[in-house]
């Protein structure tokens, strides 16, 4: 049985976890985790912003317990400023999608604002920084193109290898506005799996313009692979977010079809990790032949490498070149599975446009210096995408 190390993967603190359940669960296992959460909690200091991005569902939640205490004023102002702000982005964004639908081009909303609008039925439980577009990869530099007219620019021009080896890029306009277009849903998704995103899509209306979501299922996926990548603060909305559609009573989640994405995209591992970490924290109801399917996935040689510098919970292992290198190779190998001999030559390709290099010179140059960074703390500059 291939099993994960839970002590390994420090997905959320246990102050975390009484958070996380208070806003999460109902009676009293809710409103005992808010009191021993609130005990301990630095409401007039510094409150880091993975737990502080979930006050507003913590709020939704408690209100609808009639829980009395003092501090729900707080929490209520606080929603009430997720609520204003996740208007104006769908206000924003609405033009946005407006205009890319009047030349033809199909969107959908990814992350935040499809789990908003369709998934949380509440547009102040779920604060948003920003919203995420995904349009059709083949339309993607036609898009920029539109966007740019409508006063929308990124700091580096889209490149066609951008478009080839990335997935996103930030766009901003002269009021200091900002959203991610994505031409892939997600970084190392297949050209051919592309379609069958985009076939199972649901409807959603965003400040009267319609747009398209992902199915939970496929929702359900982009949270947990997205969610369980180390970061320095936890980002521990994607618990949130994931037993909010595991539990919906609106829609239900195709687990076969889950397990099939984990295996066509050879993210078994990260699904794996994600799943059993919400059976075993907050009673995640999972079938019990779902979830043995799921622990006995197969794992490549190169979803445990990814395992060890994205998902490993100690700094060291997930920062450096070498680091970097192997992430990016799990990447491409992901992007351009089953393609042979191919997939070898336009690696040192890929490895140009992620080092930055002008030329294959410039590559072997920054090549010998990652080599030399294995043994010297220097830091080497390379694309975050």
């Amino acid at each position: 049985m291939n099993t994960i190390n839970p002590g390994y993967c420090d997905l959320a603190t246990p102050h975390q976890e009484l958070l996380l359940k208070a806003a999460l669960l109902s009676g009293q296992e809710s409103i005992t985790a808010w009191r021993n959460w609130q005990d301990s909690a630095d409401w007039e200091g510094y409150l880091e912003p993975g737990s502080f991005r979930l006050l507003p569902l913590l709020y939704t939640n408690l209100q609808k317990q009639d829980v009395s205490d003092p501090a729900m004023g707080k929490l209520k102002g606080i929603y009430r400023q997720a609520w204003s702000k996740n208007q104006t982005l769908f206000h924003e964004m609405a033009k946005v999608v407006d205009v890319l639908q009047q030349a033809g081009i199909k969107t959908m909303l990814l992350k935040g604002a499809s789990l908003s609008l369709l998934y949380y039925k509440n547009n102040g439980a779920r604060p948003m920084a920003d919203i995420d577009v995904l349009v059709p990869l083949k339309q993607a530099r036609l898009t920029t193109e539109l966007l740019q007219k409508a006063g929308w620019t990124s700091s580096v021009p889209l490149s066609e290898q951008d478009i080839t080896y990335g997935h996103a890029i930030q766009l901003s306009n002269h009021q200091g506005k900002e959203f991610d277009l994505h031409w892939r849903p997600f970084n190392g998704c297949r050209d051919e799996y592309e379609k069958d995103f985009w076939d199972n899509a649901l409807p959603v209306k965003m400040a009267n313009i319609h747009s398209l979501a992902p199915n939970p299922t496929d929702m359900l996926f982009h949270v947990i692979i997205h969610g369980v990548v180390w970061n320095p603060v936890p980002p521990i909305r994607w618990i949130a977010d994931a037993l909010t559609l595991i539990n919906s009573a609106d829609f239900k989640i195709d687990w076969q079809r889950l397990i099939g994405l984990a295996r066509k995209h050879h993210l078994c591992l990260r699904l794996k990790t994600g799943l059993q970490y919400l059976q075993e924290k907050f009673s995640a109801p999972i079938p019990p032949d779902v979830m043995m399917t799921i622990i006995n996935l197969r794992v490549s040689y190169l979803e445990k490498i990814e395992y060890r510098f994205m998902i490993g919970s100690r700094e060291t292992e997930n920062s450096g070149p070498y680091a970097a290198f192997c992430c990016h190779l799990c990447r491409f190998r992901r992007l351009n599975a089953g393609r042979g001999v191919v997939s070898v030559f336009t690696f040192s390709r890929s490895l140009q446009w992620r080092l930055n290099a002008r030329h294959s010179g410039d590559l072997l140059y920054k090549g010998i210096r990652i080599a030399a960074n294995m043994f010297v703390a220097k830091p080497l500059q390379v694309r975050h995408r």
